[in-house]
């Protein structure tokens, strides 16, 4: 995973632009900041930091414009953590010395100091660093906390928090597990009352022995409670020190453990099948694909979900669940019989491929599967005429990802929005094409393969931040065999369609690697930004190609950035995280075009090493009149600065844009203001 920047953002108070230029030169230089704001006055000083997500404070108390008793007012009502440091003239340091620490600053700087500025500056992004180290180890902290809690209800395991064998919380799972219809009912009961008298003298050591000084040692035990109804059950206990409201305590996990049939043997169910099942499954995936990744036997593979067996485990218990679901499995497999490969891949979910089948042939199954899939009678906990699973599948013809992406694409089908009444993942209608044009285009990129037809133009990305390094974007044309021009946009679709895209993209990394080797030898410090289609990033041949064609022109990997489109990528994280890693490791870069159209983008920068991420044109179109749009870039632009990776805006067409993205902090921008695509590889005036 990319590492957050290590850099803070610095807010200048000063009315003269040119001191700020000049403060932040000598913190470039000293290594200490890389980003900056200016504001004139401490007007909307809170709403500034909010929202430009600022981490230092440097106040020119100098500047006669610079109100300084209202600045440090202003700081004092905000009542943060972000650090103020006051600059002033020496003859002013007696009188605001007093104010500044009353105010809360943490240094003054007389104005002809620049050594203490770096050392002040040094001190306060050490300590911002370890703030937030330990912002981060708390969340990281709090989600474990929830993960567990959300992991023990899933399993029914019940957790309690007790301070000298008294209860001081439960959780409800604890409560029902042990027969009480409260956790008031818990609480006020002992420790030793709910368990079986033959463990009583197990607790009491385990309780005497619990050091809260040395919060890693835990210790298991199997254990046989009793419940308020004085029914016995068998339960593994696993007991940790730990605080509770700020009081030493110990935590206990209580996971309650199948008995035989006899009574005989103390067995836990088979929890590692789940990913047993899915380890079949994945391989099963992998017998139907070549080592080129063709689909030597197209399939579907469907995703069943028990859509109701939690509600069921909540209202009847989790051993009657899982025989519900151990009953419901056996249903499934006699009506699929052998139609296809049925697998069980997690606790409420199943995985399903079959051979040969088409669209409709999917539909009629999966309708089939509804309608007589069904929990056992007893555990009817809704409505009778609402199916019990929810089904996705989809068709894998041609091309295939990684099986973990397949099957990743099946469950989102079968978890999304989009179903029918019957619970069937629906499919988009596919647009139709034109036959007839489709052929004709078709012919006319098979021409201009041929013919040396295709042409290359090039647009730059022009950045804001002073890189010397000279970045642009690869675009392809054709010229038919009549020497009329298509762009990109006219041929791309068929190409995809009619399986000829991964040519015209060998075509254009060949051609791109050999424009660089060409510039590179004339002295221009080039880069370009290539694109990669879905068909071909998942041949594993593909990255063989480009080591050929850097090895055949003696070009270096990271004078290439290839393009991965964001709409792509999120059904195929699994395939490409490991080319993600492959190009790094011939040095060259990755980038996503298209970012910010999904909802969680972060997951994007967390799942994938990127070296830069281009926004939508959408965002950058009427930018300096719409603020929901300001707002939408600033936070993608500061989310992609936390991983490490640079921001590119494209799509730019007015000058009033460009204010707007260099206040956000925005590194490069390219669009048609700055200058159309064009043949020559010269930024024009």
């Amino acid at each position: 995973m990319p590492t957050p920047s290590q850099q803070p953002t610095l807010l200048i108070i000063t009315s003269e632009t040119s001191e700020a230029e000049r403060l932040m030169a000598v913190l470039r230089e000293a290594r200490l900041a890389e980003r900056s704001l200016s504001i004139p006055s401490a007007e909307h000083l809170d709403k500034v930091i909010a929202e430009r997500g600022c981490d230092l404070i440097l106040c020119c108390g100098y500047d006669r414009d610079v109100e300084v008793d209202t600045i440090l007012t202003a700081y004092k009502r905000l009542k943060t953590d972000i650090p103020l440091i006051l600059l002033a003239d020496p003859e002013q340091w007696e009188t605001l010395a007093g104010k500044a620490r009353r105010a809360g600053a943490r240094d003054l700087v007389r104005r002809a100091d620049p050594e203490h500025l770096r050392l002040s500056l040094g001190r306060e992004l050490a300590d911002w660093k370890a703030r937030r180290a330990a912002g981060a180890l708390d969340t990281r902290l709090r989600q474990c906390e929830q993960n567990t809690l959300r992991l023990t209800e899933i399993t029914g395991a019940g957790v309690a928090f007790v301070q000298d064998g008294l209860h001081i919380e439960v959780d409800d799972t604890y409560a029902r597990l042990f027969g009480h219809t409260s956790t008031d009912e818990v609480l006020a009961t002992p420790l030793l009352d709910l368990i079986a008298p033959e463990h009583h003298a197990a607790i009491r050591d385990l309780l005497k022995a619990s050091d809260p000084a040395t919060p890693n040692s835990a210790t298991l035990l199997d254990v046989t409670c009793q419940r308020a109804g004085a029914s016995r059950f068998q339960a593994r206990l696993l007991a940790s020190p730990s605080e509770f409201e700020g009081e030493p305590c110990l935590r206990l996990i209580f996971q309650p453990i199948e008995t035989a049939a006899k009574g005989e043997t103390v067995v836990e169910r088979d929890s590692p099948r789940g990913a047993a099942g899915l380890t079949a499954l994945i391989a099963e995936i992998e017998s139907h694909i070549d080592e080129q990744r063709l689909v030597t036997r197209p399939f579907a593979i469907f995703f069943i979900r028990v859509a109701k067996i939690l509600d069921v485990m909540r209202d009847m218990g989790l051993s009657i669940g899982l025989e519900l679901l151990d009953e419901f499995s056996e249903t499934l497999a006699t009506l699929i019989g052998e139609r296809g490969f049925l697998s069980r891949v997690s606790e409420d979910g199943f995985g399903l491929i079959v051979d040969g089948i088409d669209e409709v042939g999917a539909q009629a199954l999966a309708a089939e599967l509804n309608a007589q899939a069904r929990l056992p009678a007893r555990a009817a906990v809704q409505d009778a005429t609402v199916p019990d699973c929810q089904i996705g599948y989809f068709l894998v013809r041609d091309r295939a990802s990684a099986p973990e992406d397949i099957i990743n694409a099946a469950h989102r089908l079968c978890i999304g929005h989009r179903y029918t009444s019957g619970g069937t993942a629906e499919h988009e209608k596919p647009v139709n094409h034109d036959a007839d044009d489709e052929t004709v285009i078709a012919r006319k990129i098979e021409y201009a393969l041929r013919n040396e037809q295709l042409k290359l133009v090039y647009q730059p990305i022009i950045s804001l931040m002073g890189d010397n390094q000279e970045n642009y974007s690869v675009l392809l044309r054709l010229f038919d065999e009549d020497e009329n021009l298509l762009e990109a946009k006219d041929f791309i679709g068929t190409a995809i369609r009619q399986g000829l895209i991964e040519e015209l993209d060998k075509w254009t990394i060949r051609s791109a690697i050999q424009i660089i080797a060409q510039q590179r030898r004339a002295g221009q410090n080039l880069s370009l930004f290539i694109s990669l289609s879905e068909d071909t990033f998942k041949n594993p041949n593909t990255v063989l190609w480009i080591c050929d064609c850097l090895r055949e022109f003696d070009v270096r990997g990271n004078w290439l950035t290839i393009q991965l489109q964001e709409e792509v990528v999120i059904g195929n994280l699994a395939s490409l995280s490991k080319l993600v890693e492959t190009l790094h490791k011939i040095k060259c870069r990755v980038a996503i075009n298209h970012f910010g159209a999904t909802e969680r983008p972060e997951m994007l920068l967390q799942a994938l090493a990127l070296d830069f991420v281009l926004l939508r044109p959408l965002l950058a179109q009427g930018l300096a009149d719409d603020s929901a749009k300001q707002q939408r870039l600033l936070q993608l632009a500061t989310l992609a600065r936390e991983f490490n990776v640079k921001s590119v805006v494209t799509g730019v067409e007015d000058a009033r844009a460009l204010t707007v993205l260099w206040t956000a902090g925005v590194d490069y921008v390219q669009g048609n203001f700055l200058q159309r695509p064009s043949t020559t590889l010269q930024v024009q005036a």
